[in-house]
């Protein structure tokens, strides 16, 4: 880390020094040129101009901000290598000039420095055209392609500058008669200059059909960067054929400052907005005064004289402005926003997504809004803030939304802003807003489906338990009761023809076992899961039983029922805690006279915890010797728990149950 820390530092001096050098090379060109040199008869150039100051100076000091502020983005060390190239060629040149020109000849290396100058223009201009586009805006390659095009630019480069260092031309292109001490033979020029020429158009025209291409493909803010940067460009090229030379010379010098902008803080400037108003209106402009001057002049041909032409060109350009503007409009939109620029579409796009089979409804409904904002990171959190699920991953700070369905919390929904942003727009913002309602529908609807999962599960477990009690039941007590039924009517009969005196006490002893298996019918039929665990579940059953007995009613104590989140029961933990609570609130109904009767639920140790408490006149003399308490005491011994009734303080009766809940 440390390491990477020193390296940067030492790229922000190199950008800041470079810049300095560059300053300080322009400031030596008024010297360069002092007493009259431009005025001798050898000098055939009219001299630089001193808005140059202003391109050189928007070159170096744009190109040392970003490298101070994204020391590894090489689109900063371009626009300062071309600021340095450009001064030196005219540094150096003016240098020439001189040293050229004097009568004495006593300024050295004169003719180096016009060989100099003679070819470094070439790299400071064709580095910021063809080979920044492809780097910009993050100062790296989008991709293999890219990489591949950069090569083929820089080597095109390298050979333009080879063929001009090393012909004989564009060094008396200042100081007349000027020549290198050397010759190159015409095919070593004209074989370099063809290659290089055939090279750069090659990759000019890919550079500028490629950045067009990213431009309509890239998604935001990338889009918009590129969009930034072409925009810039075209006013710049506007500018080329005018008679004032110092508008070319800012429009020039904003290239560079736009491009920085464009990379470290292009969501400050309303890029988008000024986007979209250019490319609507300057189309808009141009048709207008197409269509006026061309209609004028076609009319005036045939009425030379009145206003009808400009008025028949004012009303064509009134009915042809409104429709064309109407279809341009949504064209511009979608090449500057992409698709945010059609809202609906981005909801039935996440729409799409949610009819597609999927393990996790609520993962792929975060993908699918994550994907319409342009998010880099998005995460659904629960009330307890606990991570539901989760796309992508982030260091800067998010949006939160919260995420409600029929005015209950769910949770909330956290995003970050788009890849390369700092934070999270409006209309972003506005977007993910209007999708965190039906995130929310997406997210209840996952819950509702595991809670039903929940309790199917529940309800098959009690349900094959109970099969199994059943068959126990019958098979152990009921079956050998008809059976002894069925022996006895069979002994009575064969009585009756051999021993008649006997048949009576046959049917009586079957009488007394038909007796027995009725009860023992009662005990099963008694012992049956009641049905309202099965509908409402063991909070619900309670109620239900806690109503029926006119508790919570008018005229009944008041009733309250207290309960924690318990995991799934046992269904035999289950039926043993209602019927105890069953019991209890039967007690309370019957003989306490309470005004309030509270039960409460919970889990501890790995128990589940029963306590039913009134207020009434405590242990009566009926409860105690009834055989409800019993009951409930043979009920929690059968799964290994345990049941406590005491008297409560100040008045009435606490009855506790302590249920495993896990088998034995």
């Amino acid at each position: 880390m440390g390491t990477q820390r020193d390296e940067d530092l030492v790229r922000r001096i190199g950008g800041w020094s470079i810049a300095a050098l560059t300053l300080a090379l322009f400031g030596t060109v008024p010297f360069s040129l002092s007493g009259g040199v431009m005025s001798r008869p050898e000098v055939v150039a009219s001299g630089p101009e001193l808005w140059l100051g202003l391109i050189v100076a928007c070159f170096a000091i744009s190109g040392a901000a970003l490298i101070h502020l994204r020391p590894r983005n090489w689109i900063g060390w371009i626009l300062v290598a071309s600021g340095l190239l450009q001064v030196t060629n005219v540094a150096v040149d003016s240098y020439a000039t001189r040293a050229l020109t004097d009568p004495d000849h006593s300024l050295p290396l004169g003719l180096a420095a016009v060989w100099l100058a003679s070819w470094t223009w070439i790299p400071s201009l064709l580095l910021p055209v063809i080979v920044l586009p492809p780097l910009y805006p993050t100062g790296r390659p989008s991709s293999a392609f890219w990489s591949w095009h950069v090569r083929a630019a820089l080597l095109g480069i390298g050979l333009i500058v080879l063929a001009a260092a090393t012909g004989p031309g564009g060094v008396d292109d200042t100081v007349r008669g000027t020549r290198l001490p050397w010759d190159t033979p015409s095919w070593w020029n004209w074989g370099l200059g063809l290659s290089a020429a055939a090279l750069l158009i090659c990759t000019a025209a890919v550079t500028v059909v490629g950045t067009l291409v990213r431009a309509v493909r890239a998604k935001s803010p990338e889009r918009q960067q590129l969009l930034w940067l072409l925009s810039v460009i075209t006013a710049m090229l506007a500018t080329v054929f005018t008679e004032y030379g110092v508008v070319f010379a800012i429009a020039y010098g904003l290239v560079p400052v736009a491009v920085t902008i464009g990379v470290l803080r292009y969501r400050l400037l309303g890029i988008e907005v000024a986007l979209r108003r250019t490319l609507l209106y300057v189309p808009l402009t141009l048709l207008v005064a197409l269509v006026v001057g061309g209609l004028t002049t076609v009319i005036a041909r045939l009425v030379p004289e009145g206003p009808l032409p400009l008025l028949a060109a004012s009303a064509v350009v009134a009915v042809l402005v409104i429709p064309v503007a109407a279809r341009l409009r949504p064209l511009v939109d979608r090449l500057v926003l992409g698709d945010r620029a059609d809202p609906l579409a981005l909801v039935d796009r996440v729409g799409a997504g949610l009819e597609i089979e999927h393990d996790d409804p609520v993962v792929s409904m975060l993908e699918a809004v994550a994907s319409a904002a342009g998010t880099s990171y998005a995460v659904v959190r629960d009330v307890d803030g606990r991570p539901v699920a989760e796309v992508g991953s982030s260091d800067s700070p998010g949006l939160d939304v919260a995420l409600r369905h029929r005015g209950v919390q769910l949770g909330t929904l956290t995003i970050g802003p788009r890849r390369g942003a700092t934070q999270v727009t409006e209309q972003d913002a506005r977007l993910v807003t209007a999708l965190a309602p039906h995130l929310a529908v997406v997210i209840r609807s996952a819950r509702l489906a595991e809670e039903l999962a929940h309790e199917r599960t529940r309800v098959t477990t009690a349900t094959l338990a109970e099969r199994d009690r059943l068959r126990r039941d019958l098979h152990d007590g009921l079956g050998p009761s008809l059976a002894g039924i069925a022996l006895g009517l069979h002994a009575a009969g064969t009585a009756h023809r051999t021993d008649p005196d006997a048949v009576p006490a046959l049917l009586e002893r079957t009488r007394a076992e038909a007796e027995l298996a009725v009860s023992e019918i009662r005990r099963v039929l008694d012992g049956l899961r009641p049905t309202s665990l099965d509908l409402h579940g063991l909070e619900g059953a309670v109620r239900d039983t806690a109503s029926s007995l006119g508790m919570g009613q008018p005229g009944g104590p008041a009733f309250d029922l207290r309960t924690e989140a318990l995991p799934l029961l046992r269904p035999q933990v289950e039926e043993a805690a209602f019927r105890i609570v069953a019991e209890s609130l039967t007690n309370v109904a019957r003989h306490s006279a309470a005004d309030h009767c509270t039960v409460r639920l919970n889990q501890a140790n790995g128990d589940l915890r029963v306590r039913v408490f009134d207020d009434g006149c405590g242990l009566g003399t009926a409860v105690a010797a009834g055989h409800g308490l019993d009951s409930m005491r043979r009920r929690a011994a059968d799964i290994g728990g345990e049941v406590c009734v005491e008297l409560a303080e100040p008045r009435g009766t606490l009855v506790t149950a302590v249920l495993p809940l896990e088998a034995p």
